[in-house]
């Protein structure tokens, strides 16, 4: 009997993750549009504009925080997700707490893109010296984003009850958290 051809070990494209650009911006608000006109991962009801996701871009890395885009190895000028982190609560004594926001393309789901993003947005938080890092879960019932979260460390810490209202019913949400490690050179 003869062996089967010899099969890839993963169909999972080969990702770079690299900082956001503002040419970038018009990629991900197309990217985000899709999660808030299709999905409960954001409370958001009406997709912003281009303008208005520049405006949002512009003021997170103004601050020096991170905002990252995904993109397949052999194009890198395309988008399949992006994520970011800004201070948890915009006020001095949170400097050390961040939040993360990861989005995934339509079609690039489970395909190793959202988990090279957080793992990358983790690593740059630690360099800026953040102490925790709260993922803010739109929807109970959002398991690939509670699942990518345990995957990257976090833990469930609490869950608001119906306090969002979108297509027609009351939805929650989790609150997971993870926290970072010093910088190597603040640890000595």
């Amino acid at each position: 009997m003869s062996e089967p051809p010899n099969k890839p070990l993963t169909d999972k494209p080969r990702i770079i993750v690299r900082p956001c650009f503002a040419h970038d911006v018009e990629q991900v608000a197309m990217v985000y549009g899709h999660h808030v006109t299709t999905g409960t991962g954001s409370f958001e009801t009406t997709a912003p504009s281009v303008r208005e996701m520049k405006e949002r871009w512009t003021k997170v890395v103004g601050r020096g925080w991170p905002w990252i885009v995904a993109c397949p190895q052999e194009d890198p000028t395309r988008v399949v997700g992006f994520a970011y982190a800004q201070q948890f609560r915009d006020r001095a004594a949170y400097a050390h707490a961040f939040e993360d926001s990861v989005y995934i393309a339509p079609g690039w789901e489970r395909r190793g893109v959202g988990i090279a993003l957080l793992a990358t947005l983790l690593t740059e938080l630690q360099e800026l010296d953040c102490r925790q890092v709260v993922a803010v879960i739109g929807d109970g019932a959002n398991a690939a984003s509670i699942a990518l979260h345990a995957k990257a460390g976090f833990s469930h810490v609490g869950t608001l009850w119906n306090v969002g209202w979108k297509f027609g019913r009351w939805l929650d949400v989790v609150f997971m958290q993870r926290e970072l490690p010093p910088k190597e050179e603040d640890a000595r």
